[in-house]
């Protein structure tokens, strides 16, 4: 089914409504009312011959092509719900949807782009056998008043947390039987990081000097010395102590301890500069000795300086060289720099890039600066204003940073997760590849500390069943995300998940899954400064309940 839409804009009321109708219809035509717009659809055989017509303000003009194929065998659908602004309203609900939802969450996302919830919205699906093979975008890109932009499928997107899967397959490529590299790790994931003696080769010495916080009455800032080795298996699971200063009461309180006594204000903060480096960055003590806890952190970016200490290339460098290439996806797509892969000159690859948004008082803007703006008209979206994107998001000149730092056009994402799910061997082979399907938590403290941390799952981004006693699920930590190793009984929710199901998210709520028994992969991608939103994760859940009950393995 081939469908083209033409239209110019100029829609002075908006989006009336998340549903389509027919009003009027003929042997040849019909006239159908799709979120507030009008569709000419004329039928030839099988196919499909849309043409939108509507009369709008300032005479802009945007013609998109959009391809959906219908077989026997295969859905192959892109969807792009294209935003259109009249100059001076920022955000004036000026959304014209261009097909009817083909699933229950495009209505439900498309409801939450619609009232303010969410800037944009991109999702990827796919499943094993070839059968789906789904993207969609809807929503804005940038919410700037004099230049903003839509929500693409190719918009390239903040990864946040979800590069620590990146960084997890660039390290496993380094154990892999054909790696050059893999003589320096004779005990595979358990060569430690933190032994000069014995292991020379693989030595962090940054790392090998934090201490173990370790408070007391009389000094709640007292540490002490570690006992234990960190290994690369702790650093990946996050069974190593690193914590994360914004997650962790303890580490709060110690920063911001620290910082008093040099007199300095904390660099952490989302809109505000990172540091250069990974030692600069996350020189704080650790929680527990190696194995011995749960803490989500920073150890993800310890591999990554790691893997840069072996390998003499940056983190980047070997992503791009490893993972990119190997795809073969495009340059640009997937990395840590999308400011220095484009020369500033090439105006339109660099506005690819996603500015990230900011409910204020339930209001949607651009995160950086001071809210700015007037109402607009016809709902949610209009009043949002714009602010400069954070200098977080613009880290050309620090350090790859492998647990956040990741940029990416999510169809290459979903190209990786895509990879994993059939298992073709691109990335690694099929010995290293089970260790990202496998539990590696080899501590049953840190087991055990996993499912309490998931118990009270606020904090993570997407849906997690909490692991209620009596349910039978029960989580692990895999080389790259939270496995799930128990579904629990059937019927409870969140069951569509099966044993070995592989994901996790980013702070800007994206997420991503995968599941081999069930046969699917997806992504979901937003860019909103709201961690771990209770309104989004909804979306998240929706859009992947739905792919696994339509095209999971029954």
């Amino acid at each position: 089914m081939d469908v083209l839409f033409t239209f110019d804009t100029g829609h002075s009321r908006g989006l009336i409504g998340s549903y389509y109708k027919s009003i009027w219809s003929s042997p040849v035509f019909e006239l159908l009312f799709i979120f507030g717009s009008f569709f000419l659809v004329q039928q030839v055989t099988d196919n499909y011959l849309i043409l939108v017509k509507c009369t709008y303000q300032h005479n802009f003009v945007l013609t998109t092509t959009t391809t959906t194929t219908t077989t026997t065998t295969t859905t192959t659908t892109t969807t792009t719900t294209t935003t259109t602004h009249k100059q001076g309203s920022p955000r004036a609900n000026h959304l014209l949807t261009m097909a009817p939802p083909t699933y229950t969450f495009e209505t439900i996302i498309q409801k939450a782009v619609n009232d303010g919830i969410v800037p944009g919205v991109v999702l990827y699906a796919r499943n094993k056998d070839g059968t789906l093979n789904y993207s969609h975008a809807t929503g804005y890109a940038s919410l700037s008043p004099t230049h903003p932009r839509p929500m693409t499928p190719h918009t390239i997107l903040a990864l946040a947390s979800m590069t620590k899967l990146l960084t997890s397959i660039c390290i496993l490529q380094l154990l892999d039987s054909s790696s050059p590299y893999k003589s320096q790790f004779p005990l595979g994931l358990d060569t430690p990081v933190t032994d000069p003696d014995s292991y020379p080769e693989t030595y962090l010495p940054d790392l090998a000097s934090l201490p173990i916080l370790s408070p007391t009455v009389s000094d709640p800032f007292a540490t002490r010395t570690r006992s234990k080795h960190i290994t690369v298996r702790h650093l990946l699971t996050h069974s190593s102590g690193c914590g994360y200063t914004f997650l962790q009461p303890p580490l709060t309180a110690w920063q911001e301890w620290k910082l008093a006594q040099e007199n300095k204000k904390p660099h952490l903060p989302l809109g505000t500069a990172f540091a250069q480096t990974v030692p600069e960055q996350f020189s704080w003590p650790l929680l527990f000795e190696p194995g011995e806890g749960w803490a989500y952190g920073c150890g993800i970016d310890w591999v990554g300086w790691f893997l840069e200490k072996v390998t003499g290339k940056t983190l980047d460098e070997w992503m791009q060289e490893s993972v990119v290439k190997k795809l073969g996806l495009e340059k640009g797509s997937l990395g840590f720099y999308p400011e220095r892969v484009w020369p500033s000159e090439e105006q339109e690859k660099r506005e690819r890039v996603a500015d990230m948004g900011k409910r204020v008082d339930n209001d949607l803007a651009v995160a950086g600066e001071q809210a700015q703006g007037s109402e607009g008209e016809g709902g949610g979206h209009s009043r949002t204003r714009h602010i400069d994107t954070p200098q977080l998001l613009k880290p050309a000149d620090r350090g790859a940073f492998g647990g956040q730092g990741g940029f990416a056009d999510l169809s290459a994402y979903c190209e990786v997760v895509y990879s994993l799910l059939v298992d073709d061997e691109r990335l690694l082979t099929k010995e290293t590849a089970r260790l990202l399907f496998k539990g590696q938590l080899k501590e049953e403290k840190a087991k055990t500390a996993l499912n309490e941390n998931m118990k009270t799952p606020q904090w993570v981004v997407g849906y997690v069943e909490e692991p209620a006693e009596g349910k039978g699920l029960v989580y692990d930590w895999s080389a790259g995300g939270l496995l799930v190793d128990e579904p629990g009984k059937k019927g409870d929710e969140g069951r569509w998940r099966r044993r070995g199901y592989l994901g996790w998210g980013g702070i800007f709520n994206l997420n991503w899954f995968v599941d081999r028994e069930a046969g699917v992969c997806g992504v979901f991608g937003a860019q909103t400064l709201d961690p771990a939103d209770p309104l989004i994760e909804p979306l998240i859940k929706d859009f992947e309940r739905e792919i696994f009950e339509k095209y999971g393995a029954k």
